[in-house]
């Protein structure tokens, strides 16, 4: 999708961000020396998106988590979804360099034959701002298609569990909510970051803000990316085996005009913020994106799975306050590739998001407040030029936060969403309770559902004369945190989680005798359900300002109930069709690994170094894909087969000057190559050399 124009301007920013010193690293505070932070800001961390309400990480009362910009300047992450790494809960796998599948939990895949796309995650909501950059044509998250980029983030907040009370339909197993970042100051500021890995990974950034007073400022972005494939194979799915060779496929130049491409993209931003004082103010936000790649996403017309994808998007987002009323409006438009430009069986795919957000924070009194809200949502897809279709959705929802006694708060939620083609609306709620301890331990429960929206493939594609149940997740969490002494503080959450009311795409009837052949395909509920337990431990520790440890690990266990044996909605039949979707087996799911976690440990060595090292770690499963069904037996090269694999990351700077610093990078270094995702490539290690300026 990148035009010779648009890659120009590209190559311009990038190096023009060079330019600037070769500056790489993460927009900072310019007042803020990033290695002066004591030991109580490294141990108080804030989050918003718990309840919608600013309030101390410790106290929030629902499973969360939330990643400082300092912590991903130090941590050497190169993207947004690689950041997510350092967070409790949530598994990333990469599947070519950069481009990464991230889910909170799990829970996918968990009809074993499904298609590419269903083995990704569906039911997480991603969020900029509050602004929901989800993907309505499937379902899930395009993150090469995210506009903003590390610079522009002041932190990611993360809501394990549903949350559609609070953010609308999608926040099945929870919320990721990039905050991004404004200037603080009069004047100018300028940060820049621009970092590489010879022949192998750039990554650029520049941002510009200025405080024209203490209540207007604006700050302009910009960011680039460009990778490299690490592994020189495909998958060819009809020899069940891995090939650099694609000499004999057709239209092989058309299918990979450039093999060796992972990613390349770039994204341009601009934030306005007006604060009047301190209960009213405006905040406008736009930009625009254009990416091209390789990843997995929809392989049903290439005879690999790794395929050519790419799109442009462009934004705009209005936010205000006003005593307590808080209003929204977003534009969000593109157009994409599901299988590239120009190549055979692309698919085009045009949309249009309209949001509509309306809140009152109706404080009663200091123990009792409500938030009730209205929303609108409009989504338009166009698919090819011929398929389209409008998705309308109508929603009220409620919030009450209440303390009965002054360490003890109660919080419920609810909302009703009305879709335009459903006849029934759809009702999640939110339940959820803390009480503490003599200011040290905090006892929590919660109980939650939430279900996905409407997507334009249901919509469209869903078997004629039948409306599809939403799939939806229902929760139960306990959970402790405990200030076991001032620098030292844990936090365990036991859940459970159910899934229930999954659709794939079938074959629904199928009659030889009539002419032409009849032939019906469509959407259906499948009738399996997913049980999963699990526990989720935390900590962070820091026995001076000069050390922080933050390690973490999730155990878990997932069942399916009705697991179905069969892909299509026939009769069965002894011979032709010994199995349908009605045909199922219990069995525990293989696709979630049952351990993963990480750690994340800084040193500040002394006013000039630093020294950080990260580790992420998952235990091996196994995928499945629909192509499996193909094949007698298991496949010969172990495709689905993901081994468990341990990632250290270490990344060590140095202050050359005030505000300019200079690092080594260094990813994967245990050079574990092991595929992470079905089909996809190997992972290799990268060192890359950077510098980071703040003014």
């Amino acid at each position: 999708m990148m035009t010779n124009y648009y890659r120009s301007l590209v190559k311009a920013l990038g190096i023009g961000t060079l330019a600037l010193g070769s500056v790489s690293a993460f927009a900072q505070d310019s007042d803020m020396d990033l290695y002066e932070l004591s030991l109580e800001e490294l141990m108080n961390v804030e989050i918003v998106s718990a309840t919608k309400k600013s309030e101390s990480l410790f106290e929030a009362p629902v499973s969360s988590y939330s990643i400082s910009r300092d912590e991903i300047a130090q941590s050497g992450v190169t993207s947004i979804p690689e950041a997510l790494r350092l967070c409790p809960g949530v598994i990333v796998r990469e599947m070519t360099n950069g481009n990464y599948d991230v889910h909170l939990r799990g829970l996918e895949n968990t009809a074993r034959y499904t298609n590419t796309v269903d083995q990704q995650n569906k039911l997480t909501l991603v969020m900029i701002d509050n602004r929901p950059v989800f993907n309505y044509e499937q379902g899930g998250t395009f993150w090469e298609f995210l506009p903003v980029d590390l610079i522009d983030v002041e932190r990611i907040e993360i809501v394990r569990g549903p949350a559609a009370p609070l953010f609308g339909p999608n926040a099945v197993t929870g919320v990721i909510n990039i905050i991004t970042r404004h200037a603080e100051k009069k004047g100018l500021y300028t940060s820049a970051n621009a970092q590489i890995a010879p022949g192998q990974t750039s990554v650029g950034n520049l941002a510009l803000g200025y405080g024209f007073s203490d209540k207007l400022t604006i700050t302009l972005s910009g960011n680039y990316q460009n990778r490299d494939r690490f592994d020189d194979e495909y998958y060819i799915i009809s020899d069940d085996a891995y090939s650099s060779d694609l000499d004999e496929l057709a239209d092989a130049d058309l299918l990979y005009p450039d093999p060796a491409l992972a990613q390349e993209k770039f994204g341009v931003n601009a934030f306005v913020n007006y604060k009047a004082n301190e209960n009213a103010g405006i905040e406008f936000s736009a930009g625009l994106q254009d990416a091209d790649g390789q990843k997995a996403y929809l392989s049903a017309s290439a005879p690999t799975l790794v395929t050519g994808n790419g799109g442009s998007t462009k934004y705009a987002n209005l936010a205000a306050r006003f005593y307590g009323l808080n209003a929204r409006l977003s534009h969000n438009s593109g157009d994409y590739y599901l299988v590239k430009e120009a190549q055979p069986g692309a698919t085009l795919v045009e949309y249009k998001v309209n949001d509509a957000v309306l809140e009152y924070e109706w404080e009663i009194n200091e123990k009792i407040s409500f938030r009730p809200g209205l929303n609108f949502q409009h989504v338009d897809y166009l698919v090819n030029d011929s398929l389209n279709s409008e998705i309308n959705n109508y929603a009220g929802s409620l919030q009450g936060d209440f303390k009965p006694a002054e360490n003890w708060r109660v919080i419920a939620a609810g909302r009703i969403d009305k879709f335009n083609s459903l006849d029934k609306p759809y009702f999640s709620y939110q339940l959820a309770t803390t009480y503490t301890i003599k200011d040290k331990y905090v006892i929590r429960a919660a109980q939650s559902r939430s279900s996905n929206s409407l997507f334009w493939a249901t919509t469209a594609l869903s078997s004629s004369g039948e409306e599809l149940d939403l799939t939806s997740v229902t929760m139960t969490e306990l959970g402790f945190r405990a200030q076991l002494t001032p620098n030292l503080s844990i936090d365990a959450d036991l859940f459970r989680q159910q899934l229930e009311d999954m659709s794939l795409f079938l074959l629904t009837d199928f009659d030889l005798t009539t002419n032409p052949i009849t032939v019906e395909v469509g959407y259906k509920n499948l009738p399996l359900k997913a049980i999963q337990y699990g526990m989720t431990l935390s900590a962070n520790y820091v026995p001076t300002s000069r050390i922080q440890l933050k390690p973490f690990i999730t155990i878990q266990k997932t069942e399916v109930k009705d697991r179905p044996l069969g892909f299509n909605a026939l009769d069965t039949d002894p011979v032709f069709n010994p199995y349908n979707i009605y045909t199922t087996v219990d069995e525990d799911q293989e696709s979630t690994p049952s351990v993963y976690g990480g750690l994340y440990a800084n040193y500040r060595v002394s006013q000039k170094w630093n020294v950080n090292l990260s580790s992420y770690f998952f235990s091996a499963h196994t995928l499945f894909n629909e192509i499996d069904l193909q094949r007698e037996g298991e496949s010969a090269v172990g495709v689905g087969q993901i081994d468990g694999k341990a990632l250290i990351n270490a990344k060590v700077s140095y202050q050359v000057v005030d505000k300019l610093n200079l690092y080594i990078n260094g990813r994967n270094l245990l050079g574990g190559e092991s595929r992470e995702f079905y089909g996809t490539d190997r992972t290799g290690r990268s060192v890359l050399f950077g510098a980071s300026y703040n003014f």
